[in-house]
């Protein structure tokens, strides 16, 4: 399938079945990138370098805007304190709630129960906004949640955004 159209870096979306409110509001995404260590081997005239066995993945980092309920960044924020610190082992009863954040227009997050890690995917359209690619990320979960900003210096209104990033098992990349 050759084509001369070079990808469109606007015309994403981006889902997560654990965090159905950020879809919507995912503004940017990366695409990680992929590398393998190798092994150094040392002869009396040169180095002699041999591939690796282990791929690492670098870490899925997108940037949300705050909606005006916060129901993406509290959702986001429930899943990271519930896998790193409940007090107690009904704290990890949320892992498993088909809830993760309420509120007026919140989406039921989580209808599985699946747990600590969830599954994601990156969905990239063509030119003529079809989807053309699927970048499907498996075993996620967050790692990170960054703060919002609020600022009443700035003279235009520019919606506040917070970043969150994943760690996961690894991806794949399918043609639709």
């Amino acid at each position: 399938m050759a084509t001369n159209n070079f990808l469109s870096s606007v015309e994403f979306r981006f889902v997560i079945e654990r965090l159905p409110n950020v879809e919507f509001y995912v503004q940017q995404v990366n695409i990680p990138g992929v590398n393998s260590g190798y092994a150094e081997r040392m002869t009396p005239f040169k180095s002699i370098y041999t591939p690796g066995d282990t791929l690492v993945y670098e870490d899925l980092a997108m940037t949300i805007i705050a909606d005006e309920n916060m129901l993406a960044f509290k959702e986001s924020l429930d899943w990271l304190e519930a896998i790193t610190r409940p007090e107690s082992f009904t704290g990890y009863a949320s892992l498993n709630s088909p809830q993760v954040a309420g509120g007026a227009g919140a989406k039921t997050a989580n209808p599985s129960g699946t747990g600590v890690t969830s599954s994601g995917s990156i969905i990239i359209m063509d030119s003529n906004k079809n989807p053309n690619l699927r970048l499907t990320f498996k075993e996620m979960f967050p790692v990170a949640v960054g703060g919002v900003q609020l600022n009443t210096t700035e003279a235009d209104v520019n919606p506040p955004t917070f970043d969150i990033t994943f760690k996961y098992s690894d991806y794949s990349i399918e043609i639709l």
